[in-house]
């Protein structure tokens, strides 16, 4: 997997140094930003990927965050 990162950055830093290849400029353009939207999309996914790892294991994940009184209480008071 590091070997097609490399790879695709290579791609993409030809255009910046404008290295001579034989196609028009702008398909050439279109081929590399496609490249890199593919290289993007897959460390996002490992990305995302590793963090729902870490986060079930720690169970770091909540639907919501415990208050820090209860509201059964201050009712038993008044009363």
């Amino acid at each position: 997997m590091q070997a097609l990162n490399i790879l695709l950055r290579f791609a993409w830093m030809q255009t910046v140094l404008n290295f001579k290849v034989s196609l028009h400029r702008e398909t050439l353009a279109a081929i590399v930003a496609s490249l890199e939207i593919i290289r993007r999309g897959i460390w996002n996914f490992f990305r995302l990927e590793n963090e729902h790892l870490n986060n079930v294991g720690k169970f770091r994940a909540f639907k919501s965050v415990p208050l820090p009184f209860n509201y059964e209480d201050d009712e038993d008071q008044d009363v």
